[in-house]
C-alpha cells in the first residue's frame, strides 16, 4: 500500500514538472515572438561596417544604427551610394515629394519605432538622415 502511495506522489510530481516546464517554454516563446530582446543575441553597439549592413538582420543593424547616424555616413551621399553602402532599402516611400527609404533596425531599449529612414533631397537627390534639413525631419518612424 506505502509503495502504490509513494508511486502516485512520484507520478503526480512528475506531471506537475513537466506542465511547469511547458508553461515556461509557452512563456518565452511568446515573448521572444512579441518582440522582447533576444537573450542569445549581442546588442552591443558597433562601428558601422558595410558588409555587415547590407547581410545583417534588423538586429545587426540596429548594432551600427548610432555609429552611422553620428558620423553622418549618408550625409550628401547618392541614392547610388546608398545602396552601394546599406543595400536596397525595406521599404521606399514617398512623402511631401521627398523619397524615404526605411530600413529595418532593431536597438535594445531605445525606442520602439523599428525602422531608420534616409531621406533624399527632390532638388539634389542627395541623401540625408536623423536630422533637420530645409524644414523636413528625418527620425526613426514606423512603416
Amino acid at each position: 500500500m506505502i509503495e502504490r502511495v509513494v508511486s502516485k506522489i512520484a507520478d503526480e510530481s512528475s506531471v506537475w514538472i513537466a506542465n511547469s516546464l511547458m508553461a515556461l517554454l509557452l512563456m518565452l516563446s511568446v515573448g521572444v515572438a512579441c518582440g522582447l530582446p533576444k537573450p542569445w543575441r549581442d546588442y552591443t553597439p558597433k562601428s558601422f561596417d558595410s558588409e555587415r549592413w547590407r547581410n545583417g538582420d534588423r538586429i545587426d543593424r540596429g548594432t551600427m544604427y548610432a555609429d552611422l547616424f553620428i558620423k553622418r555616413t549618408l550625409g550628401g551621399k547618392s541614392k547610388d551610394e546608398v545602396v552601394q553602402l546599406l543595400s536596397e532599402p525595406d521599404k521606399k516611400l514617398s512623402v511631401e515629394g521627398r523619397d524615404v527609404w526605411l530600413y529595418r533596425v532593431e536597438v535594445k531599449g531605445e525606442w520602439d519605432r523599428p525602422a531608420f529612414p534616409v531621406s533624399f533631397d527632390p532638388k539634389t537627390g542627395r541623401a540625408f538622415a536623423g536630422r533637420i534639413k530645409d524644414g523636413t525631419m528625418s527620425m526613426i518612424v514606423e512603416e
